[in-house]
């Protein structure tokens, strides 16, 4: 069967657009797959990036878990080495009262020498406790009259005034005190030199405050 001069014409130009279409058709296939690659390389990236994000997040709470712990293994260890060493408070504190009782009979004179052979038995038992406390680590603290007021170590429980005493000193000791290795387990118990005037104002300022209160 012969082709009319028309389908001889038409004929070349529909394979010539079959043609166009195959590759428009693989150029729409490149672009998707570029398009696809390149969707694939950003949630890739994003995926990437939210890992190292989380990772460094852990690592975060990582050093900070290890500091606390690490905080707390210290601070246990210290409260361990304190608790050691001042282990015997408590005990060295609730018998400083009978010791300076014992040592305030075995100063006193005996009325007679019957008596003074049960004295010089206890001044020896006496002097055994305070030996023992001596080793736990209690000391008496050094105060003497004339000495300067030192709040750290001393408190006043009353105050005088003589003129010819500087202000702010010992006047006389009303209790011995005590330390218990670096602590102070019982102040100097004091009457310290202090003008009338002085007293009065702060007897003033002390009254003002509690109103305001």
């Amino acid at each position: 069967m012969k082709l009319t001069e028309e389908e001889i014409k038409e004929t070349p130009l529909k394979d010539e657009d079959s043609q166009a279409e195959v590759k428009e058709e693989k150029k729409e296939s490149k672009k998707e797959k570029k398009d696809k690659y390149k969707e694939t390389i950003t949630k890739l990236e994003e995926e990437k990036k939210k890992l190292e994000e989380d990772y460094k997040n852990l690592k975060n709470e990582y050093l900070k878990a290890y500091a606390e712990l690490e905080n707390t293994k210290k601070r246990l260890k210290e409260e361990a080495i304190k608790d050691r060493k001042y282990a015997s408070q408590k005990v060295v504190g609730e018998l400083i009262n009978p010791v300076d009782m014992l040592q305030m009979i075995v100063n006193m004179p005996a009325p007679s020498p019957e008596v003074q052979n049960y004295v010089i038995g206890f001044q020896m038992i006496t002097n055994q406790l305070v030996d023992i406390l001596k080793a736990e680590g209690l000391a008496p603290i050094v105060a003497n009259v004339g000495d300067e007021f030192d709040p750290r170590v001393m408190q006043v429980v009353d105050t005088a005034y003589e003129e010819d005493k500087k202000e702010n000193t010992i006047l006389a000791i009303k209790q011995a005190g005590y330390m218990y290795k670096d602590r102070v387990l019982r102040p100097v118990m004091v009457l310290v030199n202090k003008k009338i005037e002085e007293k009065k104002e702060e007897a003033k300022a002390e009254s003002e405050e509690n109103i305001v209160s």
